[in-house]
Formats: structure tokens, sequence, C-alpha cells
């Protein structure tokens, strides 16, 4: 594989689903975004969840991503779908490429170095500060072409053993993915899903993920994200990131308030009462992913990590 990974590009990936990629894809790149800096997410992944539910875009069903990946067809996000926020949309049309990978070596077809330079040629235009790709659980021949075309891997995991096990399957195809050139760094495992209060068994997980990733020269995320249910009802259904919630929810109990004084209907209401604990968490979260990206950035110009 050549040299020419997109840089900072991050790969949000574990081969089990249900883990919290597209959320956390979504509330990074949400806040990130909101910061001033100019963020592309790469959906790519079939059910194109970060598309529809999380950003709340329509998009083109993967179309373009799928022709990228088979043609090096040029890539086109769908634009400011936020203040400095841009879109390759996922979606079914991905769904070809599992197909057409089993026969990709005998038609010359190079699915990760057509990513590759078609995302190379769209950031030397566009100049993002950030890219996120977020990836589904089941379709391997794409995944392992995303592990070659992403500078850095963020795995999330619930504390279940199927979770875990999806970490494990991931580790051995990342592991592989270096073996054959692949540039690509663990940044580490964040707990998703989890119960504050639950210290001993999360202590448990983490000592789990550190022998999962035993000679990775990564730890796990100090932060976790924790178990919100009504709020991730809100953030799905109205396809808002945290931040965005946050804001909502503040709005809708000063709208309550004077409602109530007017004596008027009271609207529909948000299911969460106080999303500001789960937007803390993704704030901590996007801090924290930052400052590794940063760290690994400086170890290679020092020449400390390949």
């Amino acid at each position: 594989m050549s040299p020419t990974q997109p840089p900072r590009s991050v790969l949000i990936a574990n081969q089990k689903g249900g883990v919290g990629k597209s959320s956390i894809v979504a509330a990074v790149a949400g806040m990130v975004s909101a910061a001033g800096r100019r963020v592309l997410v790469v959906d790519a992944d079939q059910q194109a969840n970060v598309t529809s539910s999380d950003l709340g875009v329509e998009g083109d069903r993967g179309k373009g991503l799928s022709m990228a990946l088979q043609y090096a067809h040029p890539l086109e996000p769908t634009r400011e779908v936020r203040p400095n926020l841009d879109l390759i949309p996922g979606g079914p049309a991905l769904a070809v490429i599992g197909a057409i990978a089993a026969t990709a070596a005998q038609s010359g077809m190079d699915l990760r170095g057509n990513l590759v330079s078609t995302l190379n040629d769209l950031q030397s235009v566009e100049h993002y500060d950030l890219i996120l790709i977020d990836s589904g659980p089941g379709d391997a021949p794409l995944l392992d072409a995303l592990l070659g075309t992403a500078r850095y891997l963020l795995v999330p995991t619930k504390d279940d053993d199927a979770s875990l096990s999806g970490v494990e399957l991931l580790a051995a195809r990342y592991l592989r993915a270096r073996e054959n050139g692949s540039l690509i760094q663990l940044l580490g495992v964040v707990l998703f899903d989890a119960n504050p209060r639950a210290t001993a068994r999360n202590r448990e997980v983490f000592e789990q993920v550190e022998d999962l990733l035993d000679g990775s020269g990564a730890a796990p995320f100090e932060t976790f994200i924790r178990s919100d249910r009504a709020a991730a009802v809100d953030l799905r259904i109205r396809h808002l990131t945290p931040a965005e919630l946050v804001a909502a929810a503040e709005d809708q109990l000063k709208n309550r308030i004077q409602r109530l004084r007017d004596k008027k209907r009271l609207g529909e209401r948000l299911w969460s009462r106080d999303p500001s604990g789960l937007a803390s968490d993704y704030q901590s979260l996007t801090r924290e992913v930052l400052s590794r990206l940063a760290s690994a950035e400086k170890d290679e110009v020092s020449g400390g990590v390949a």
C-alpha cells in the first residue's frame, strides 16, 4: 500500500452492530464543526444511520461512494449539512461492494486504492481539518478497504460479550491491514451506553479491552458514553447532534413556562428532560480524540511512530 492515506482521517468501526459508531461520528463531527473546523463525514454503511437518522439528510443512497470505490469517480459531498460539516452519504447502493470484491483481483479493481485516491483528491481541494468514516458491522471487504484508507481507528463497544467479541474480530483485521502495509493506527476503544454508577463492571470491561489491545500501544479512552435511552430516542427522531439536543431542551423549557403562563396547549415534547450529561460525555470524548490525534501526529513528526 502507498503511504498516501488521508491525514486526520479516523475510521470508527466494530464488527458488532449497535455499539454507537454512528452516534459517535455524528456527535464528534458536530462538535468539531461547531468550533469552526471543517469536517467531512463519510458514511460507509448500507444502513446510512449517520446520514438519515443522525444528520437528517436524504442523500444519494450511497451511489456516489459506491462509484468512487468501484471506478474512482470523484466524490461529491453534500455540503454544509451543518455549518462547516460536509457529508458523503451512505445507503443500500453500497451492498454491491461485497459481491464485487470477490472478483476484484481478477478484474484489476482496487477498492482501497480507488477510495484513497478520491478522498485525497477531495481533500486537496477542500482542506478538511478532520475526516470521520462510519462503517457497517458486516461488510468485510468494504471494512478491509476502509482499514487501508483511514489513518486512525477508533473502536466503540458496549460491555456485553458480543460487542467485545466484535472488538476482537476487528483487532485481527486491523493487524492484518497493518501487515499488508496500511499506516492506520489504533487510537483506542471507547465504552458506549455505559452505566456511570457501575464502576466495578466498567473497570472490568476496561481490563478486558486492555487485554484485547495488548501490543497495540493504545489504551482505552478514559471517557465513556453514558446510557441515556430518552436522549438517544430524541437524537434519532429529531436528527439532532447532542449539542443541538441540549439547545432544543433549553428552548422547550422556556417555551413550556411561557405556554403555561399563557394557558396554551403544550406542543410536541422531548423525551429527555436533561441531555446535558450525555452531551458532556461526547464533549469530553471529542477533546480526548483530538488530543490523541495531536499526540500521534507529534510522534510521527519526531519519528516515534511509523
